[in-house]
């Protein structure tokens, strides 16, 4: 397991105008299964989503995900104090033409933003001048629609966006299902949870 000395991690993961409200109980799921809870919502279609029976059967646990959820009417509202947002998206993208943009894989840049927090950590050691947020990440991490994905008014308030490698003939994910691989790759980046092995 990654030790990370002195380096505060905050979580946040944003879903932009979800559609489909089981999406989001499955979204709550998938961060709660890798030690997340901060699950936010920017203009869901439903407005009640958080209250719908089938959002919470499909939270299958994980309530306080839901309960604690907030809800924002802008992007950049939902993003504020963060100090790196990163968007989500097809690198392939299969339904619509885009502005060109680079997307990064999740695990590469995540492993980046770890080793640099660490490098700036140690010189601030080395220099007795530690500021409040030099060693402090402010993660949040963005998902867009199930069926347009993220506008491009909204990718342009992130600093990067994060292309899961998929198949480039078929690289839709379900929305809950992105969200659970970033989660973990996430995770693993700050320190995986070690498997418990039920043999004596």
């Amino acid at each position: 397991m990654r030790i990370l000395p002195s380096i505060s991690i905050t979580t946040r993961f944003i879903l932009l105008n979800t559609q489909h409200n089981e999406n989001v109980g499955a979204a709550a799921r998938a961060i709660k299964t890798m030690g997340f809870n901060d699950l936010t919502l920017v203009k869901p279609h439903d407005l009640k989503v958080l209250h719908r029976q089938k959002v919470i059967q499909r939270a299958s646990g994980a309530m306080d995900v839901l309960t604690n959820a907030q809800t924002f009417s802008t992007l950049d509202d939902a993003v504020d104090g963060f100090n790196v947002v990163c968007g989500t998206g097809m690198p392939f993208d299969m339904y619509q033409t885009r502005l060109e943009r680079e997307y990064v894989e999740p695990r590469i840049y995540f492993d980046g933003l770890i080793s640099n927090a660490i490098a700036n950590n140690h010189s601030t050691d080395d220099t007795n001048d530690r500021h409040q947020h030099s060693n402090s990440i402010r993660l949040a991490l963005v998902f867009g629609s199930e069926k347009t994905g993220m506008p491009e008014s909204d990718m342009d308030t992130c600093h990067v966006m994060l292309g899961i490698p998929t198949n480039p003939q078929f690289g839709s994910l379900n929305l809950a299902a992105a969200v659970q691989l970033i989660a973990y790759d996430w995770r693993v980046a700050i320190g995986g949870f070690e498997v418990q092995s039920s043999y004596q």
